[in-house]
């Protein structure tokens, strides 16, 4: 999936691509969830922008076997994220595909868009939501184990509703969303602001089901949550003294380069495209 976001005056522009082996299991989705998932990700892209989603194109690659009605699940869960969000499906393309193919290009707007590049020595580092939810739920279906922890990777929140009142409300510097992992993706906001990120992890707010299922299968608790992606949850720096129930203080930026999590540099480890 990808991360990059085009801004032109305040317009914004992303495509994301979920495919079939790389991005997810289809023994393990129903369609309804597909559809959900992949145009969670797309927009998820726009929150970490502080923007407001618009439209979206979908592109649909299908196999032979996939029916009408397998098609009507798709956009199904789609259209849940229409609906709360106001988006409208404004066209695209269906084609033959020897897997299970969607990619989605959404448009956007923000007045002050919110890059990665903005982070300054002195601000403070804040997370929305929990975290670790979605690497566990992952191993709770490749090992089929009946878990409720399998929700944060089959249908997890996005926060467009969130990062367009943080940046209409707060200075924010610089954000981006954990899709990758919190370790590669504190990196990739560490590089382009050309900063340190000073992290504690005790203050990294962790998902409520992750301890109890970390100890009952012999995860490493905090490996497993650094390294968990397709979070979507807003890894974000600002001056301001942030009291937001949804919002967790984590750390601070300082000059110097690198991501330190209690006070050790921490090279980026979690899902690389390449």
């Amino acid at each position: 999936m990808g991360d990059d976001v085009a801004i032109e005056k305040g317009q914004l522009l992303t495509t994301d691509s979920i495919i079939e082996g790389v991005h997810f299991t289809p023994s393990f989705f129903s369609y309804e969830e597909i559809g959900y998932k992949a145009l969670a990700s797309a927009l998820s892209d726009i929150a970490a922008c502080g923007g407001k989603p618009l439209w979206y194109l979908l592109n649909l690659g299908l196999r032979s076997d996939d029916s009408l009605g397998d098609v009507k699940l798709l956009i199904q869960g789609m259209e849940e994220l229409e609906d709360k969000y106001s988006l409208k499906l404004i066209g695209g393309d269906t084609f033959h595909s020897p897997v299970l193919f969607l990619s989605i290009t959404v448009g956007g707007e923000s007045d002050n868009p919110v890059s990665r590049s903005g982070a300054k020595s002195s601000d403070l580092i804040y997370i929305t939501g929990n975290i670790g939810g979605s690497k566990m739920g992952l191993y709770a279906l490749e090992n089929k184990i009946d878990s409720p922890i399998k929700k944060y990777h089959l249908r997890p929140g996005i926060r467009c509703e969130e990062g367009l009142y943080l940046n209409s409300n707060y200075n924010i510097t610089s954000m981006i969303d954990i899709s990758d992992g919190f370790l590669i993706d504190s990196n990739h906001l560490a590089d382009e602001s050309k900063k340190g990120l000073n992290i504690e992890s005790a203050k990294i707010p962790i998902c409520p089901e992750c301890m109890d299922f970390a100890k009952q299968n012999s995860l490493d608790l905090m490996e497993t949550v650094l390294t968990s992606g397709e979070e979507f949850e807003l890894l974000f720096t600002s001056p301001d003294d942030i009291k937001e129930d949804f919002v967790s203080l984590i750390g601070n930026v300082s000059e110097g380069e690198g991501v330190y999590i209690d006070g050790k540099i921490t090279p980026p480890r979690g899902y690389r495209h390449f």
